[in-house]
């Protein structure tokens, strides 16, 4: 007994070390095609502080009328990184006009995306950052909307 209970200790610290929730399933771009072009998610980061930036991940509402591209500064954990949404592959923001590590993005019901944001707090390494909350964002008449306080420090 002594044994099983080491080793469900053991286990429940390990597994709260570190927490990053779970990734989204990545959306499909059958349906609604590939989305904005190199082109355009290219002429963004003109508007981006200097870095190296580049394209880390991308995603679509259900209903196809906003995408969005992650894109980060570097390859360490806690780089910088923007969210770019476009529609019609058009650029229409970003939630946040400074860069900021530890973000992505997830759709939610048929219109709306789910912009998640962590931050270190304390102590905390940079690859596990224990602060997290989240902003849902949508298109109103072209626009992005922002449809919650944005989180962080």
């Amino acid at each position: 007994m002594r044994r099983f209970a080491v080793l469900l200790a053991t286990g429940l610290l390990a597994a709260g070390c570190g927490w990053s929730p779970p990734a989204a399933p990545p959306t499909s771009t059958a349906d609604c095609g590939p989305g904005p072009t190199a082109d355009a998610v290219a002429s963004e980061f003109a508007l981006l502080p200097p870095a190296p930036w580049q394209e880390s991940s991308r995603g679509h509402t259900a209903d196809c009328r906003m995408f969005w591209v992650v894109v980060d500064s570097g390859d360490d954990a806690d780089s910088p990184q923007q969210v770019l949404f476009f529609a019609d592959g058009e650029p229409v923001g970003s939630p946040t006009p400074e860069p900021r590590p530890y973000v992505s993005v997830s759709p939610q019901g048929e219109r709306n995306a789910v912009v998640q944001y962590q931050w270190r707090q304390g102590g905390d390494e940079p690859c596990c950052p224990t602060g997290i909350g989240t902003a849902r964002v949508t298109l109103e008449d072209g626009r992005l909307t922002i449809l919650d306080p944005i989180p962080g420090p």
